[in-house]
């Protein structure tokens, strides 16, 4: 029992020394040349905090960095682009084409994203059991859309088709994966 006590006894002093410390570095006053900072070698001394950690490391086995400043283009070239560059005109060889100059005359309409791309998504739900594909940026009459797209797929793959939209963030879900077959349809409808 006695032992117990006299180990409690040297934590609580060791204790009152350390706050005792702690709180004369916290009461220290700031002056210009000379701060209280922690120094293992030396932890009671003042130390003295340089103004330029730069000029007093100077090592020689470190070589001298030089600027060139005529090879700027070449880092120039990977900064990301400020603007999407243009479309070309008719199609590219990845099979991306170009929405036709006439808009078609149908109560909807499938704005294109800001790449120039078709907004035709293929997606996973219930746990990557179900694939689904993704129509969004559907403006107009959604509902008419999705009649449209379910009479397209239905006579194309033959069996019945199920379909969900979601009229706020207008967007239609096809259940399956048909993603190019749903593409080249918008293609031909000419978005």
């Amino acid at each position: 029992m006695s032992s117990v006590l006299s180990l409690i006894s040297v934590r609580t002093k060791n204790f009152e020394k350390l706050s005792s410390l702690c709180a004369l570095y916290t009461r220290t006053t700031w002056c210009t040349e000379f701060t209280r900072t922690f120094d293992p070698a030396q932890p009671f001394r003042i130390k003295k905090v340089p103004e330029d950690i730069w000029a007093e490391n100077k090592d020689p086995k470190f070589t001298e960095v030089e600027e060139v400043k005529d090879r700027w283009h070449f880092v120039e070239r990977l900064f990301p682009k400020l603007r999407i560059p243009e479309p070309p005109k008719a199609f590219s060889t990845a099979g991306w084409k170009a929405p036709s100059e006439t808009l078609p005359d149908l109560p909807y309409f499938i704005d294109r994203t800001r790449n120039h791309m078709l907004p035709v998504y293929e997606t996973h739900v219930y746990k990557d059991k179900v694939r689904v594909t993704q129509v969004k940026k559907v403006q107009g009459d959604i509902w008419a859309f999705e009649v449209d797209l379910k009479n397209f797929l239905q006579e194309n793959l033959g069996e019945e088709v199920e379909s969900h939209v979601n009229e706020m963030c207008c967007f239609v879900n096809v259940k399956g994966r048909h993603v190019d077959i749903i593409k080249e349809w918008l293609y031909e409808k000419g978005f």
